[in-house]
């Protein structure tokens, strides 16, 4: 055995009077944590300064120990029950089991120690450590201490993860509970402490009773030394009670990558389309009007025209004719009053009269108008669906008057160019001179917001876009020919805002729907592109071969109003806008239904800041959160459910109290959860008791002695009452 003292001149304290010198001897198995627990003493800190590695050798650290003057010459000195002590800590190791030989010369106090996450180290210490102390050192005093407390409540694949590659694993049945301990010191007569150097738990404890102990057998020795009468036992140590763990963070998922149906295979592939362009008379190109009146307002202007059925078709060409007779003063104030026209941003407001007319149309049930939001002033509600299909067939205007580029405007049927179904559309006739594919180009701009800056013909696709009040994709053209593409960012950035701000508008008051979906006590208006742009689920319900695909109405049972609305803001902007009224749990029910995992995470934040807010103000949540956790575990809601778990186990006392026929029956596997992470633990529970019962038969044992104590007498003292 190779020991090393970490003063320098140990002779010096033994001639000052009232100051005791101890050797402290730290002995035990290899790696339990004896080198750490001497630095952490030296330094009184938690070795932020003088960090050691793992399984540092103990000659190494004691010579890096020794340079430091602090830790030799002051840190060493400690006062204790009055007495002034030179504290002198020897380290101890041994290579092989052959060269364990304990011979501390003139040794005060030995500290045993043996780690708490490794068996055979405790049951060394009954076979191994304690009889060689005692044949070599019989009268000296022995402290028990089992080190690596942290060990009993941390990650234990954290930290096997950051032993060495080669180390044993710690396994959950390696760690002792602290009654095995306490057996063993109990068997062998001496006290028992545990530490934790990372929680800086029992280390000043330790060293500290294990002086008394020493101070109390020199005592008993050297008699005459009146300072020594006031030194007590070693202390009880209190429980270690372990921090509590922290509250799971619920994290929000990335949006999902569109590999599905986007706005930009949407229009490649125009399912439920609703408007048709003709170009040159025999060239068709669809595409749907809420991503076009969204993101500019001339389409807007033309999709809410009011296409009545008053005249048909044949009378406005006729007199469309006679107006090409009049005046041309008149021709010059329409060209006026065109490019004016043209001048405007129109927002996405519609009257008020129009909305109530939309909404009450929707309630009667019936689908929103095809061609127009602006329904007569009177307040009678609309046809029915055959009667009105019919009326609205055929009917349109010309927009020679109205706008650069346009000819007419009408409702027919035409065949979906997916499902080959009928289907009523608003056809627009275009002049010849616009060409299909900067025509392409600018729609897809409407779509996405992006500009193929590689395209050969962007003057014609600047062209068309000025034709049709597409201010911003012309700009863009423009700076991509001056070479600043790199301004193109914020009005790409711009154009995504302003869509986002009237997409949420057409939500809120019902513009260019073309489904209704109906839950349990109401109706909400909804767009097809855009529930199939964002949601996989709703792009196979409207793909074709389902009944919802072709009906104008979708029944959402079980669901309410304010539930689906919340899906749909969520499919629209992408964002959780909690309304009064919304449930959390039935939120999670359908987001899972309609296979939404971002929206089930926002969601459970939602539910668990509302929890903590009511924790907050004094509300009382634990009913609400055993309410929870089973709709979250049956739903795929893993976050809150974790939450939910987090905030039975550490309140558990408290919910088994309130609760006990709801905690009795949950699952086997809840139950295992709520044992193995409770906080308190159990091995604190039972450490805190035996602890309390421990504390009580001290204070019984000294009262008994403070009794005895004040009848003694001298021999010829005689007692005042005799």
């Amino acid at each position: 055995i190779f020991s090393r003292a970490l003063s320098m001149d140990i002779d010096t304290d033994y001639e000052r009077p009232n100051v005791e010198t101890i050797k402290c001897v730290v002995v035990g198995d290899n790696a339990v944590g004896k080198t750490r627990l001497i630095c952490a003493r030296a330094c009184n800190a938690t070795l932020t300064q003088y960090r050691l590695p793992r399984d540092v050798p103990t000659v190494w650290a004691i010579d890096q120990y020794r340079v430091c003057q602090e830790v030799v010459l002051e840190r060493s000195r400690d006062v204790v029950d009055e007495v002034s002590v030179s504290r002198r800590v020897w380290d101890t190791f041994w290579r092989s089991s052959q060269e364990h030989r304990f011979s501390p010369s003139r040794s005060d106090v030995v500290v045993l120690c043996f780690s708490l996450a490794n068996p055979n180290s405790l049951r060394h210490v009954r076979t191994m450590w304690f009889p060689e102390i005692k044949h070599f050192c019989p009268r000296t005093p022995i402290i028990l201490v089992g080190c690596q407390l942290d060990l009993r409540y941390a990650d234990l694949d954290a930290v096997n993860r950051a032993r060495r590659p080669l180390a044993k694993p710690i396994k959950p049945t390696d760690i002792l509970p602290p009654e095995r301990g306490h057996e063993v010191a109990k068997e062998l007569g001496i006290p028992y402490y545990e530490t934790s150097i990372v929680a800086q738990f029992g280390v000043k404890d330790v060293f500290d009773n294990a002086i008394r102990a020493a101070l109390i057998s020199r005592r008993h020795l050297q008699f005459w030394k009146s300072h020594l009468k006031k030194v007590q036992r070693p202390l009880l140590q209190a429980p270690f009670l372990p921090p509590r763990p922290p509250r799971p963070i619920i994290g929000i998922p990335d949006p999902p990558p569109v590999d599905g149906e986007g706005p930009d295979s949407l229009f490649c592939q125009p399912l439920c389309a609703d408007v048709l362009f003709l170009l040159q008379s025999s060239i068709r190109v669809f595409a749907h009007k809420v991503y076009l009146a969204t993101s500019c307002s001339k389409f807007y202007d033309l999709f809410t025209l009011d296409l009545g059925g008053s005249c048909v078709v044949q009378q406005r060409e006729e007199d469309e004719n006679k107006e090409n007779f009049e005046s041309g003063e008149e021709d010059e104030q329409s060209r006026r009053g065109a490019k004016e026209q043209a001048g405007r941003t129109k927002s996405l407001d519609i009257d008020k009269d129009g909305v109530d007319g939309g909404v009450r149309g929707l309630n009667r049930p019936q689908l929103l108008q095809q061609g127009s939001l602006r329904t007569s002033q009177s307040d009678n509600a609309l046809p029915s669906r055959a009667i009105y299909s019919v009326g609205a067939l055929g009917t349109g205007r010309t927009l020679l008057g109205w706008g650069r580029g346009f000819l007419s405007v009408c409702l027919e049927h035409v065949d979906d160019p997916v499902t080959g179904r009928p289907r009523l559309m608003t056809v627009v006739a275009m002049d010849a001179l616009i060409q299909e594919e900067p025509f392409k180009a600018v729609l897809q701009y409407l779509y996405t917001g992006s500009l193929d800056e590689g395209r050969g013909d962007l003057m014609q696709v600047a062209t068309i876009a000025e034709l049709l009040e597409v201010f911003d994709l012309r700009m863009m053209v423009a700076n991509v020919l001056n070479r600043e593409s790199f301004m193109n960012q914020e009005i790409t950035k711009a154009f995504h805002v302003r869509r986002a701000n009237r997409i949420k508008e057409c939500l809120n008051k019902g513009t260019f729907a073309d489904v209704v979906f109906r839950p349990d006590d109401g109706c909400l208006p909804a767009h097809k592109p855009l529930l199939i742009s964002s949601c996989n689920w709703m792009a196979a319900m409207f793909r074709g071969s389902f009944m919802e695909s072709y009906i104008e109405e979708v029944p959402i049972p079980n669901t309410s109003t304010a539930c689906m609305r919340g899906v749909l803001e969520f499919l629209y902007s992408g964002l959780l806008t909690p309304c009064p009224g919304l449930e959390p749990m039935e939120l999670i029910v359908l987001a899972n239904r309609l296979c939404l995992p971002r929206l089930v995470a926002l969601t459970e934040q939602h539910a668990a800041d509302e929890l903590l807010q009511l924790a907050v103000k004094g509300g009382d949540i634990d009913g609400q959160v055993l309410a929870y956790l089973d709709v979250a575990q049956f739903h795929n809601a893993k976050q809150l459910s974790a939450w939910c778990l987090h905030h039975i186990c550490t309140n558990y006392n408290s919910i088994c109290r309130k609760f006990p026929k709801d905690m009795k029956a949950m699952s086997s596997e809840n139950q295992r959860h709520f044992e193995k992470h409770r906080w308190p633990p159990v091995w604190f529970l039972k450490e805190e008791d035996r602890y309390l019962r421990s504390q009580k038969e001290r204070e019984r044992e000294e009262e008994i002695l403070r009794k005895q104590h004040t009848k003694r007498g001298w021999c010829f003292w005689r007692h005042p009452s005799s």
